[in-house]
């Protein structure tokens, strides 16, 4: 191969992108995670399914500090190829090089290019560092696969120089083939399974943490599942340049909250609308919980250099005003924090009907006399958008629970955590629509929240439509709660479009306006112990089994010991092969899919929100309605997995 271009002063640029993460890390250490060195982490010399010329590498830095590139270079043994590398890269990133005929990986930032072919025969490349020792080196091609286009990528643990068996050929599909740019972890020995991760425009990446079924999928579409979402999520944070805008119902994780200070720190402007909880004083686990939860957002409202106030914090904004912990000072001090919150400004602020003192992180939504909500209702949103393209959200809450399940776990990378499903979609225009509600309950687009034009519950205005978009030819419905009729929607999908069968993984369902839909659809009938069977198929599984309010209740013939006007109990005639969840931790999906694997129009509802009137018409929510013959089979592959594991068999 030869090179007769160095790649400089592409790199320089590199340098500005990734050396203000320098500054995070010399005052916030990440765990260590490999060699402090740099790795040559995958090699596409294969090329892509673009082109077999298109052939690229990735350099990544696996360690716990910045690495500078000056004067380093990466060369064949005979120097027929040589590159001056430059610039830095901070921890947990990596640079992208490029055969310059073909520049450009759809969604993946670039940083540099080369000219000139590898042989697919084998190379011997050597990356040495500015007193010219070598830091890694490829003897050959280990791994890779000509035909699909599958990229040769290192083994988790990270080594230097590691050969052999330090290689795998990857199995993840991308865009141009198979292959991870941009994001890493696939191929450590984890029990992960990543079938597919798109990054170019109209992507959707649906992922699912617990073990799914397979064999259920359609050709080519296996559903990405037992994957730690955290990670993915991290992945796509990992490359904001610009902006990201997060809803969290509660936050504790340590790497993510790591993750969002370092893209503050890099210049990332992060805003983030959390909920104020108030949980009942005799509930000693969710208080303790509550208390971490602050104590990680003081964390994130300190930023990188420790102290409030400054251009490297993430913004923080609520639906009712968030106060610092300061009960204890040697749980603050293992938090990373000061012993003491005083450089937060001390205030006295009338909430709902009391007046609450303390240290204040995070203002909230304020009437036009000054006071403040109550935090009654919940901020129950958890979505992300990073750079006005990709929309993340998912079931799950940015916790430890509900990943992990433990901190033990956690050690042990144990996801045994609550069971939940996540997405993300790579559409400006979807962007834009969560955007708008984003700063419907910041109050505005600035960099600072307005407490007098935020609206967060029912003060937010009521909306008929709910917004539709395209992606790559996928229609998608969006939903905000309140405003829309969320509950009435699905209802209306079920009674009126639904014609085979509803299958349904979900945490809590109590409405019965959604109840009787399908109780039609079933057996003809809505009153109490009447009807027919149809011939339409109802499958489900739930998390809450006893309790007066659900629907199992109704549909399992059972005689509730309370109702009201919204659970009535209008029991079903015909039980349906519906089962009590029996998984790891809790089953924490709020999904149904309508009509999957069938010659009609397919639809799966997800998102934030339970089946219930608080979700509907109190609680700030997310839902999609995704038209998508090939994402219901996904989801279909996660619910017979649930669904087997509760007890149901197919041929219910």
């Amino acid at each position: 191969m030869t090179n007769n271009r160095a790649i400089r002063p592409v790199l320089r640029w590199c340098l500005l992108l990734f050396l203000p993460a320098a500054l995070a890390l010399e005052l916030h250490a990440s765990p260590f995670r490999g060699s402090h060195e740099v790795i040559i982490h995958e090699i596409a010399w294969m090329g892509t399914e673009k082109s077999p010329d298109q052939q690229w590498m990735e350099l990544y830095n696996p360690g716990d500090e910045t690495v500078s590139l000056e004067g380093w270079t990466l060369r064949t043994r005979d120097r027929s190829f040589e590159l001056e590398l430059d610039g830095a890269i901070a921890p947990d990133h990596g640079v992208i090089l490029i055969q310059e005929d073909h520049p450009r990986l759809p969604g993946v930032p670039v940083h540099g290019t080369f000219s000139g072919t590898w042989s697919t025969d084998g190379e011997r490349l050597l990356l040495e560092n500015k007193r010219g020792q070598l830091v890694d080196m490829v003897d050959r091609w280990y791994a890779g696969d000509k035909e699909t286009h599958a990229t040769m990528q290192r083994v988790y643990p990270y080594r230097a120089g590691y050969t052999g068996g330090g290689w795998a050929t990857s199995r993840v599909r991308y865009d141009l083939g198979y292959g991870t740019p941009g994001f890493r972890d696939t191929t450590r020995d984890t029990g992960q399974h990543l079938h597919a991760v798109y990054h170019g425009e109209d992507s959707i990446n649906v992922y699912f943490n617990q073990p799914a079924l397979t064999a259920h999928a359609k050709p080519g579409n296996k559903a990405n599942h037992s994957v730690n979402m955290e990670e993915r999520l991290m992945a796509r944070l990992r490359q904001a340049t610009n902006t990201i805008d997060m809803t969290i119902y509660e936050i504790n994780l340590p790497s993510l909250t790591d993750k969002l200070i370092r893209k503050a720190a890099e210049g990332v402007r992060v805003r983030v609308v959390a909920d104020a909880k108030e949980p009942n004083p005799e509930d000693e686990e969710r208080v303790e919980r509550w208390e971490v939860a602050r104590m990680t957002m003081e964390r994130l409202a300190r930023g990188a250099d420790g102290v409030p106030g400054t251009d490297d914090d993430v913004i923080l904004f609520a639906n009712s005003p968030i106060f610092a912990f300061e009960g204890d000072s040697e749980r603050r001090r293992a938090m990373g924090l000061p012993a003491q919150a005083d450089d937060f400004p001390s205030a006295s602020k009338m909430i709902g009907m009391k007046e609450v003192e303390g240290r204040l992180l995070a203002d909230g939504e304020r009437r036009e006399d000054g006071t403040y909500y109550g935090p009654g209702t919940q901020m129950h949103n958890k979505f992300a958008i990073i750079d006005g393209r990709w929309v993340w959200t998912s079931s799950m809450n940015f916790t430890v629970t509900d990943l992990y399940g433990s901190e033990a776990n956690k050690r042990m990378g144990l996801l045994d955590g609550n069971t939940n499903n996540g997405l993300e979609i790579h559409s400006p225009e979807l962007a834009g629509i969560f955007q708008n509600e984003f700063e419907r309950l910041w109050g505005g687009a600035g960099d600072e929240p307005d407490p007098y034009t935020a609206r967060f519950s029912g003060r937010k205005p009521a909306r008929a439509e709910p917004h539709r978009v395209t992606v790559g030819g996928r229609e998608i419905d969006v939903y905000f709660s309140p405003g829309y009729n969320v509950i009435g929607a699905m209802a209306e999908l079920v009674e009126e479009q639904a014609e085979e069968k509803l299958y349904f993984s979900i945490f809590a369902w109590s409405d019965y306006e959604l109840e009787r839909a399908a109780k039609l659809k079933w057996e003809g009938d809505d009153r109490d112990l009447e009807g027919e069977r149809t011939g339409f198929i109802v499958r489900g599984v739930f998390e809450f089994w006893e309790d007066w309010w659900s629907a199992a209740i109704n549909m399992t013939g059972r005689t509730a010991e309370e109702m009201s006007e919204l659970n009535p109990n209008i029991r079903w005639k015909h039980q349906p092969p519906v089962y009590r969840a029996s998984e790891m931790r809790r089953l924490h999906h709020k999904y149904m899919i309508i009509d999957a694997d069938t010659d009609h129009e397919p639809v799966v509802i997800t998102g934030s929100a339970n089946w219930s009137n608080n979700a509907n018409r109190i609680n700030d929510e997310n839902s999609l309605f995704i038209y998508c013959d090939l994402i219901a089979n996904q989801y279909v592959q996660d619910f017979y997995a649930v669904y087997m594991r509760a007890g149901g068999a197919l041929d219910d």
